[in-house]
């Protein structure tokens, strides 16, 4: 069994006129690897596929782009996010045989609930790595039914506790809480994370969680989140189950990362692509996940830092040229007593 390398990036919605050019600057640090990750934060499906009464303009992307992901390398891709219904069934079901005749493994969401739990399995160099996929962003209707097409959606309670001095201080924020489900879903979960484990020598959890800046910070868009109390409980769970990383997204900003138990929870990998138009004038940390897979067991897990000005690509560098996103990563992260070793090209975590 050689060595596999893998790299994962988040959020990534190519909407240019040329979407070529999304990828052509970072096509170097994209390279040097077997496995190519990203939350595919669109939906491939051309107008024609769409209801003649969508007026959505959430993004969408004609199919023709896709040949751009294929250049840049990318051959794997979480599909349980929130928009991949935002123009309904048919064109989600669409997206989904655009990527099957490309070629491109996908996981979190399908024709049906079981299609939609089933996990994408990479095998490289002797080693296959399972990903298996869930979404939290999005409503209900969203998920997957046993004969309806949708996405592997968990659900998650918020439940609002006023603060102890709110009556000496009226209008305190409240304090939230996040509960995810603790029945059949996270059982269907630990299912799937088992028979995963069973198919294959590393298992990937990739989750759409948590919240953006633009929904806690309007108007401003750039503040940081903090990550909720589910996403704890539920990337530990997942660990727990059997998964060998969990790696999150849609905050389109980096979170803190974890170790736990040995083993490394990504919070959120941020954008890297992104071309809604809200996201033109604004600037973001970055980070691209490199990761090698030795003997069937994660090796060595870094993160090369970058920026993102307006809809990327990121700029990446060394960690000497971006001291900055380095210590926000380990501040950020040192709640959670992770380690960094910082190198000449990248930040290696201490697993």
């Amino acid at each position: 069994m050689s060595d596999v390398k893998m790299i994962l990036v988040g959020d990534t919605n190519v909407g240019r006129p040329d979407p070529d050019s999304a990828f052509a600057s970072v096509l170097p640090v994209l390279q040097d690897a077997d496995i190519r990750f990203c939350n595919l934060e669109t939906v491939l499906a051309d107008a024609r596929y769409l209801s003649p009464y969508d007026r959505v303009t959430l993004p969408r992307t004609d199919e023709s782009v896709l040949a751009s992901y294929v250049k840049a390398g990318f051959n794997v891709m979480n599909q349980a996010n929130n928009p991949n219904t935002y123009h309904g069934l048919d064109a989600l079901v669409r997206s989904l045989e655009v990527l099957d005749r490309a070629g491109i493994a996908h996981a979190g969401a399908g024709r049906n609930l079981a299609e939609a739990r089933k996990p994408a399995i990479m095998e490289r160099n002797g080693a296959r790595v399972a990903f298996v996929c869930r979404t939290s962003v999005g409503t209900p209707e969203m998920a997957a039914g046993p004969d309806t097409p949708g996405v592997a959606y968990y659900p998650v309670h918020t439940h609002y506790e006023a603060p102890t001095r709110v009556h000496s201080n009226p209008g305190l924020p409240p304090i939230v809480h996040t509960v995810p489900d603790r029945g059949e879903h996270r059982a269907a979960l630990q299912e799937d994370i088992r028979k995963a484990k069973g198919q294959a020598d590393v298992v990937i959890m990739s989750w759409h969680w948590g919240l953006s800046p633009f929904q806690v910070h309007p108007g401003a868009g750039t503040g940081e989140v903090e990550v909720m109390d589910y996403q704890k409980e539920m990337g530990r769970f997942a660990i727990d189950a059997g998964a060998d990383m969990v790696v999150g997204h849609h905050s389109h900003q980096p979170q803190p990362i974890e170790v736990y138990k040995g083993k490394p929870i990504l919070y959120s990998l941020a954008n890297f692509v992104h071309d809604l138009a809200s996201f033109r004038e604004m600037s973001f940390m970055a980070i691209l996940v490199r990761c090698l897979i030795r003997d069937g067991k994660i090796h060595r897990l870094s993160i090369v830092p970058g920026k993102i000005a307006g809809n990327g690509p990121p700029t990446f560098g060394k960690p000497a040229q971006l001291p900055d996103v380095v210590r926000r990563m380990q501040e950020m992260s040192a709640p959670f007593g992770t380690k960094f070793q910082v190198g000449q090209d990248d930040v290696a975590v201490v697993l």
